[in-house]
């Protein structure tokens, strides 16, 4: 029953994202806090990618060999080998690469104010605030029957004002959420409890070409 226990916690440390009427909305920025004083928001127009992208890469960069491993609560810790793990400092966002199974990206829970709604039945159950990033596609809510990446549990934590790289992506966290991008593919994601906002290219696909399983589906 292992994987049971790691989907209870995927549903306690989704992360950010807040839609109306099932659509992820922009993020405003946010001011810097007493508990946090290096942490900063970033730009606010979704639009600007260019603008994005040079602020992620300006966050502390964290060395990577801290984040290969991911642990169940109250469990041992699992070597992920040639994959990251990693939390937000409020373990609101968790995510995880998928290299091991050939996946070109990562997935991430998001504890939404407003998850995704289901667009129907499906096998298992429902995550409104799953997303799958993959720089050429963006997927948010999903059906899941099992723990998926997340079989091992979780990562550490990012700590506030931290780039976190790792092949084409980059990945920087802020008091307003997560921010990340894939500069080649001309894509990225901001994920906060105020919304799941596609960034660059990425634009949502009708309910005709996307999977079942999934809430919304982006691609460029």
């Amino acid at each position: 029953m292992r994987w049971m226990v790691a989907m209870s916690l995927v549903l306690l440390l989704g992360g950010c994202a807040q839609t109306t009427a099932g659509r992820p909305q922009p993020v405003a920025g946010a001011s810097q806090t007493a508990s946090s004083p290096r942490a900063t928001a970033a730009p606010e127009k979704e639009g600007e990618l260019r603008d994005r992208i040079a602020w992620v890469r300006q966050g502390t960069p964290v060395d990577l060999a801290g984040f290969h491993s991911a642990r169940i609560e109250g469990g041992p810790v699992t070597d992920l080998r040639d994959d990251i793990a990693f939390v937000s400092p409020t373990s609101k966002i968790s995510c995880v690469t998928g290299t091991a199974l050939g996946m070109d990206g990562f997935d991430c829970t998001v504890e939404l104010k407003e998850p995704v709604p289901a667009p129907g039945e499906g096998y298992g159950q429902w995550f409104g605030g799953y997303v799958t990033y993959t720089g050429h596609r963006l997927t948010v809510g999903q059906f899941r029957g099992d723990p998926g990446l997340f079989i091992n549990g979780h990562g550490r934590t990012l700590p506030y004002d931290s780039t976190i790289a790792f092949g084409d992506y980059a990945c920087r966290i802020a008091t307003t959420g997560l921010t990340c991008v894939h500069p080649a593919q001309g894509t990225g994601v901001q994920l906060s409890s105020e919304g799941v906002v596609p960034l660059g290219c990425l634009r949502e696909l009708p309910q005709t070409e996307r999977e079942p399983a999934v809430g919304r589906a982006y691609a460029c």
